[in-house]
């Protein structure tokens, strides 16, 4: 996931260009046809696709950096491009005028494309992230507001309590007018442990650490004698808190069934440090009501 992220991120803009490039260079037969009134667009826009697809596969053997075989996906929903073209077929037949100036064919097509392979770009990757592609286009403009927030505050900690606070006040003063872009803390927190490569990292080290230490604690504590007690503590915890054990531990008791912290923290609006206070002071709920339970069981016996 780290690394589609990262290609869509960094290299997009290489690929994006020299897609579009290639895209024009093969557009002439398509911008002749479509100023014919009988035209038949979805078979003309299937050759056009099928053309260009030739052109990349021929190119994806001797690629260094390894883009061109991205490019192949982007095409996936070609009656969308059909009714995009179709559409704004005026621009395409050079009939639009903008500003007085009439707009050429070639640069409609070249806008057209652009648009298309931005919203098929961000669909690839919310369908391997779980997301819409909504949340990703919110992302990138979050991603963007940070990136400049941080360089004017000479800041290389992105993923900290402080620039998640200041992040999220710039966006209620800035782009208030913005109502997909997040304001409170939390979700802004949420966008970042999902999409950033920095907070990922240290969801990663917390969670090396938490198999070190917590997961032993966690097997002597859940997986030992006294199950029964076990199931009365586990019972009085509020449903929260009984998925923060869950997936904490992959023990399959939550109501609502996480595969990743990740996700928790996200569908929770939490940072990593929220969740990791919340986990330690359930452990200690579950420790103490576990060794009552023990204590009195012994004690009845005896």
């Amino acid at each position: 996931m780290v690394a589609e992220r990262d290609w869509y991120g960094r290299d997009w803009k290489i690929l994006r260009t020299n897609l579009l490039k290639l895209c024009l260079q093969h557009g002439d037969e398509l911008l002749f046809s479509i100023k014919t009134e009988s035209i038949d667009l979805p078979s003309l826009v299937e050759r056009f696709v099928e053309k260009i697809q030739r052109d990349v596969s021929q190119r994806i053997s001797g690629d260094q950096l390894g883009l061109w075989k991205n490019g192949l996906p982007l095409f996936v929903n070609r009656q969308r491009l059909v009714e995009w073209l179709q559409n704004d077929r005026s621009a395409l037949c050079g009939k639009k005028t903008n500003n007085g100036k009439r707009v050429q064919p070639r640069q409609a097509l070249g806008r057209k494309l652009w648009q298309y392979f931005e919203l098929a770009r961000r669909e690839q990757l919310a369908a391997g992230l779980g997301v819409s592609a909504n949340k990703i286009k919110t992302w990138e403009r979050l991603d963007r507001i940070s990136r400049d927030l941080a360089e004017q505050k000479g800041s290389t900690q992105r993923c900290s309590e402080e620039h998640f606070q200041e992040l999220a006040q710039l966006v209620k003063d800035k782009y208030s007018h913005d109502k997909n872009l997040p304001r409170k803390i939390n979700t802004v927190q949420g966008y970042f442990y999902q999409f950033s490569d920095e907070c990922f990292e240290k969801i990663d080290d917390r969670e090396d650490g938490m198999d070190k230490i917590s997961l032993q604690e966690a097997k002597n504590l859940l997986n030992g004698v006294g199950m029964a007690e076990l199931s009365r503590c586990l019972n009085q915890l509020s449903e929260k808190d009984m998925e923060i054990i869950d997936v904490s531990f992959q023990l399959g008791i939550g109501k609502v069934q996480y595969l990743t912290v990740e996700d928790f923290l996200l569908a929770h609006s939490l940072s990593a440090d929220e969740y990791e206070k919340r986990q330690s002071k359930i452990m200690k709920q579950l420790r103490d009501c576990l060794e009552y339970g023990l204590h009195e069981q012994i004690g009845g016996r005896e």
